[in-house]
């Protein structure tokens, strides 16, 4: 394998590529619309259960001859199922067309095969022969053959952008699990501040003292949960080849009062609910970060 039947499996990769990407784009399009087809269908079906209903002898079409109406009440329930038939025809040639376009980018993906194996196959190979010292014949443009240590040099970065795109792909989804997760806790703990607040539930010592129950417990729960979920994207992280990423850190969560049953005075509620309401917009916002972090990376190592 030599660097110019190299770049030639680049072209078929890259090709392979545009066409995965385009047909990724159009899957949204196609699941919209069927689920607008099944929709516009059972519109156009109860549309023209009404008209049935008043063709046929029965308890609506005799109320309607009653009051004179029937003839007019049919027109309008036929001209709204016609309306709603047309809709469907128009769903179902545009969604025709969009599966024609999906099986035609399916074919010419299927044509090519698998080019991802080959390429990073010739790659390896390539730096294996550049390291042994075997001559290698030049790349398109070239007059002689390139120096062994920018061949070596520049596939060992190809293969390192490739490894690099598939851990931002495995670590993307979890990253985004990870915010709405986050968005949760956060919103939810202004409601527990104010039930706490305004809760009559509450007991006092022998000295008159009010004490309100600690109500961050269900809360404390789920922080357990996200922080989990942030140790799991944490050993993704360092098993990848990414650089450092800003991982939210979890830590400051006001922690459970250490006696008298869990209760605690007025004065300690604010505090706690501060702290609370300012842990959750800074995990948050460092979710986001992550996320936002992630991807640029995609998009960095696009044509990787």
């Amino acid at each position: 394998m030599d660097a110019e039947q190299l770049l030639e499996l680049e072209d078929l990769r890259a090709r392979s590529r545009r066409l995965r990407l385009s047909r990724e784009r159009l899957q949204p399009r196609l699941d919209r619309d069927r689920a607008l087809l099944a929709e516009r269908t059972r519109l156009r079906d109860a549309h023209q259960g009404d008209v049935d209903r008043l063709d046929r002898q029965g308890p609506h079409r005799w109320i309607a001859s009653l009051d004179g109406s029937l003839d007019e009440r049919r027109q309008r329930e036929l001209a709204e199922a016609q309306e709603a038939a047309e809709r469907v025809e128009e769903i179902r040639a545009r969604l025709a067309t969009l599966a024609l376009e999906a099986d035609q980018l399916d074919g010419d993906i299927a044509a090519l095969g698998d080019t991802e194996t080959p390429y990073q196959e010739a790659l390896a190979d390539l730096v294996l022969a550049a390291r042994a010292g075997t001559p290698r014949p030049g790349a398109r443009g070239r007059t002689g053959p390139p120096p062994e240590e920018e061949v070596v040099t520049w596939a060992e970065r190809r293969q390192q952008a490739i490894t690099r795109r598939a851990d931002v792909e495995v670590l993307l989804p979890q990253a985004r699990a990870l915010v709405p997760l986050l968005r949760r806790i956060s919103a939810r703990i202004p409601v527990v501040a104010a039930g706490m607040e305004a809760s009559a539930m509450m007991v006092t010592d022998v000295h008159g003292a009010a004490f309100w129950s600690d109500g961050l417990g269900e809360l404390r729960r789920q922080v357990a949960a996200a922080d989990e979920a942030v140790q799991r994207l944490r050993e993704e992280v360092e098993s990848s080849q990414l650089p450092d990423l800003p991982l939210p850190d979890l830590a400051g969560f006001p922690e459970p009062s250490p006696g008298r049953m869990r209760m605690v005075g007025h004065a300690e509620v604010t505090t706690r609910m501060d702290e609370a309401r300012g842990w959750g917009e800074r995990v948050l916002a460092e979710a986001e970060a992550l996320v936002a972090r992630l991807l640029l990376l995609r998009e960095e190592l696009a044509d990787a």
